[in-house]
């Protein structure tokens, strides 16, 4: 007897302690899916063996009660925490929610409460006795309606739980075949043993084989933790993760069944077909792609559509079944709206990159033409016929700025490389020789080249913009045709004209729009060359006198604050910063007339002050001064007093008094001509240096000399100190040297060894 009980101890102690063990193991990895159930449902099978391990050996009697109804506290729920285990450790986690466990503990609640009460209604058992056999103390019920319930609902649980195992080997490739195999042994051993005991043995006062086989659970369950990675391979992990790819993918998926109805669709494909997945749900497929641009037919089949502004990519692959029977089609829809605009961007910089290349083959031919062009019209002629005769622009027109604005008609145009004739009227007209007044702009339309016109530029053109202006245009009213591309022609800040260009390209990129105002800037200094080489070899040459007023000329309006007057002593061309003036004032303090000035001008110092007369340094930037030094004319004389300045001008014949006054009246509408009279170039008197001797040095030499002779720096004691001749021309003093000991060396060479400097 005492070996019999031994072994009914053992078997219950071990699936007891198995049971606890196993519990404590998964509470550890509780994070893990279904862990949490499984704590759960060791912890029920550890009490129902330990329960009823200590009912077997306690007397009947009210003990014996009450370890009977604690078995029930697991067997009325272990079938609860089977399924909850089952649904979470198989990837069906959104089903464990607080009111699925609620629901599910309803039946065993009522049994719970049933066995508690069964006193007062006998309905989960009608009669209930126990029997001592060998030692142990057995219970032999008599079954009521309640108990009947209760095991239907166990049943029902654990087939349920069964089947999701079943499922998972399946659903899974085989994957989890070994995890799977083992749930299965531990749950079918103790539910058939239960099934026996029920329904076989519920007449015969025996023992209940169910709580024994709890250590075949145990073992089961146990291989399956250590040998299988029971919670490390979890196979919810994997249902999860590929649930979340699906609905939580970047890309939309679409599924649709062989009469192309769609079936499903995740979360983004709501965005794309604009409605939520269950109206899509049952709708054609045409919702989202017309079946003619996908041919569900082809392995792999590929089509594009747009919707809201954005590309989408959609392909489709065919679903089959385990018979290799087709079932139905999965869309993917990518967005593919960056990668195209990347495309886009990258095509338009490289085509970018090619006009930009062909552009700068064009220019080197527009600048050799520059080279040898002798004349304004022949610049022009040149500019424009490289530039059409090019494939990049279809027609080219350039003229001064009162031709663009409407005011005047000497229009140089050409389309293919050929010149249709220059419409310029002669640039000097002498009877209009004061400030041009503005006569309106000129419509766009079509001309004689079968090019849309240029739009005019209005007065606000800016003479300091070295950018070309593009306008898109539209003749007649009809599709955009093309792009006029607007170079301003500038040397420094005077600005001679604009280049038109127009091309059949809807668009104009920045960096042909940057090489343009290049060519511009080329231009304008081939113009200023032009005309300088008039001035310097021309047989005659035209002296102008004019007269400002207005007080955007700095020398007007010094002596309209102040009674003083001003004389222009010199002009050195400097090339940095623009061109340097020197200017002697009388009549008024040297600190007053430098506040004066400074008021009105950009930069101005005071070189000396001396017998009541102040020598002003002028880096020379506005009024008419200004603009007739860079335009290239030679200023002869300037003085200002009583706030009237007039200046005295010798011009190249043919250099364009017209354009040069429009130029001076676009700054200071207050400038009038007062005389011009043409002459004949005197001859140079013989000096004992001839002038000849200054042109052979340098630019830079000249301005130096020119720059430090005008300061003062030769004089004893000296004005000017070489840092500050030197910062007037934005050089080094040590610069400024070398081209002084130059400039002194090749003109006292002509003086003393004439021979020498040859």
């Amino acid at each position: 007897m005492i070996g019999i009980i031994s072994v009914h101890v053992v078997l219950l102690a071990a699936s007891t302690v198995l049971a606890t063990a196993l519990g404590a193991y998964a509470f550890r990895k509780r994070q893990e899916p279904g862990a949490t159930a499984f704590v759960l449902l060791m912890a029920a099978l550890a009490n129902w063996s330990a329960s009823y391990a200590i009912g077997l050996f306690t007397p009947p009697g009210p003990w014996r009660i009450f370890w009977m109804k604690m078995v029930w506290f697991s067997t009325g729920t272990i079938e609860v925490w089977l399924l909850l285990f089952a649904l979470a450790y198989t990837g069906y986690d959104e089903f464990v929610t607080w009111r699925t466990v609620a629901g599910l503990l309803v039946v065993p609640t009522a049994v719970l409460v049933g066995i508690l009460t069964n006193h007062f209604h006998q309905q989960f058992w009608v009669d209930h006795s126990f029997t001592v056999v060998g030692g142990l103390v057995i219970e032999n019920p008599t079954w009521g309606v309640l108990f009947h319930a209760e095991v239907v609902y166990t049943y029902l649980l654990v087939a349920v739980a069964s089947a999701l195992f079943i499922r998972l080997i399946y659903k899974s490739d085989y994957l989890y075949t070994d995890q799977s195999a083992l749930l299965l042994v531990g749950i079918a051993v103790p539910f058939f043993t239960n099934v026996v005991e029920v329904f076989l043995l519920n007449d015969v006062a025996t023992i209940d084989p169910t709580p024994y086989a709890f250590t075949i659970t145990g073992i089961a369950f146990a291989y399956a933790l250590f040998h299988r990675q029971l919670f490390d391979l979890v196979p919810a992990t994997r249902q999860l993760g590929r649930n979340a790819a699906i609905s939580q993918l970047d890309a939309g998926v679409v599924i649709v069944d062989n009469a192309n109805r769609i079936i499903y669709c995740n979360p983004v494909a709501e965005e794309v077909l604009d409605c939520a997945a269950a109206e899509a749900v049952g709708k054609e497929v045409e919702l989202l792609v017309d079946r003619s641009r996908l041919d569900f037919e082809t392995e792999d089949a590929l089509a594009e559509i747009e919707r809201h502004d954005r590309v989408y990519e959609v392909r489709a692959s065919p679903i089959t079944d385990r018979q290799d029977r087709r079932i139905g089609n999965t869309l993917v829809v990518h967005d593919i709206t960056a990668r195209r605009r990347r495309e886009r961007r990258l095509t338009s910089q490289r085509d970018e990159l090619k006009t930009a290349n062909d552009l700068n083959a064009v220019l080197r031919g527009v600048n050799q033409a520059l080279v040898s062009a002798h004349s304004r019209a022949e610049i022009e002629r040149a500019v424009c016929e490289r530039l059409s005769k090019s494939d990049l622009y279809r027609s080219a027109r350039i003229a001064d700025i009162p031709t663009w604005e409407g005011d005047a008609d000497r229009w140089t145009v050409a389309r293919d490389g050929r010149t249709n004739g220059n419409n310029s009227d002669s640039p000097d007209d002498p009877d209009d020789t004061d400030c041009p007044t503005r006569r309106g702009e000129q419509d766009v339309s079509v001309d004689d080249v079968g090019a849309p016109g240029p739009p005019a530029i209005d007065g606000e053109f800016d003479d300091e913009e070295g950018a070309e202006e593009s306008a898109r245009v539209v003749p007649d009213g009809t599709e955009t045709s093309g792009t006029w591309s607007i170079v301003p022609v500038t040397f420094g800040r005077t600005v001679y004209g604009a280049l038109g260009l127009y091309t059949e390209r809807d668009t104009v990129s920045d960096r042909e729009r940057s090489i343009l105002g290049e060519l511009g800037e080329t231009v304008g200094h081939a113009f200023n060359a032009v005309e300088t080489r008039k001035l310097l070899s021309g047989e005659t040459v035209i002296d102008l006198e004019l007269e400002s007023t207005g007080n955007g000329d700095p020398l007007v309006a010094v002596t309209e604050e102040l009674p003083c007057q001003l004389e222009l002593r010199g002009v050195v061309p400097a090339r940095e910063g623009g061109p340097v003036a020197y200017v002697t004032a009388t009549g008024s303090d040297a600190s007053a007339v430098h506040e004066a000035f400074a008021a009105t001008a950009d930069k101005v110092e005071i070189v000396r002050e001396s017998d009541g007369e102040t020598l002003l340094e002028w880096q020379v930037k506005e009024g008419p001064l200004g603009t007739a030094v860079e335009y290239g004319t030679n200023v002869t004389d300037a003085r200002a007093d009583g706030g009237r300045a007039r200046y005295e001008l010798s011009i190249a014949s043919g250099f364009g008094v017209r354009t040069l006054m429009e130029q001076i009246c676009r700054r200071d509408g207050e400038t009038r001509v007062l005389s011009k009279v043409e002459r004949d170039r005197a001859l140079e008197q013989e000096r004992a240096l001839p002038s000849d001797q200054l042109d052979r040095l340098t630019d830079r030499q000249r301005e130096a000399i020119e720059a430090a002779y005008h300061a003062g720096y030769f004089n004893w004691p000296r004005d000017s100190t070489a840092e500050e001749v030197a910062e007037s021309l934005d050089i080094t003093s040590a610069t400024l040297h070398s081209h002084l000991r130059k400039a002194e060396r090749s003109l006292l060479t002509e003086l003393f060894d004439p021979d020498d400097g040859g």
